[in-house]
């Protein structure tokens, strides 16, 4: 399996936010940019295959993010459709467009899940509401006539495996 390694994000200002120990990266710019309150927007992303580098620009803001296992990317779509979530392999192409499973909403769901619906990217794992069966990799949707909702995703096949409501309050 191909791993992505040395992915960068790079702002507006050609500076570089690395994926590994961003936190500590992060904080450091903010000492050094004191006047500064955002280090974005990020208009390119970078990383390597193999040696190899790689590149995707960014014109619209999307969310670019490494899987756990390195072996691609979830690309979050800033467009005005359902199916904004993509799975991408490690060289950045499409492998998988995913739609909003309003199915996995709590009774009485939506008979369907049409823009407005969309995914607005990562959040934190949630457990299985009914098994308890711990939460590794959600995204984050809002779902029309449901609300907001973390999805558990198995990125490998790109399938929802269930959803949790998140109340607002």
């Amino acid at each position: 399996m191909k791993k992505v390694v040395d992915f960068l994000r790079h702002n507006s200002r050609n500076e570089v936010l690395p994926l590994e120990n961003s936190d500590s990266h992060y904080n450091e710019w903010r000492k050094q940019h004191p006047t500064e309150f955002v280090f974005g927007p990020i208009v390119k992303h970078t990383w390597q295959v193999d040696g190899q580098g790689y590149e995707r620009t960014n014109p619209r803001n999307d969310g670019l993010d490494v899987l756990p296992d390195q072996s691609g990317f979830l690309l979050c779509e800033k467009l005005d459709r359902n199916d904004n979530l993509v799975l991408l392999d490690a060289y950045g192409q499409e492998h998988m467009r995913l739609s909003v499973p309003w199915q996995l909403t709590r009774d009485p769901h939506p008979e369907m899940a049409a823009y407005p619906s969309h995914f607005v990217g990562l959040t934190t794992p949630w457990d299985n509401p009914k098994t308890g069966q711990q939460g590794k990799f959600a995204v984050l949707a809002w779902v029309q006539y449901a609300g907001d909702y973390a999805f558990e995703l198995d990125w490998k096949t790109g399938q929802f495996l269930w959803g949790y409501f998140l109340e607002r309050g």
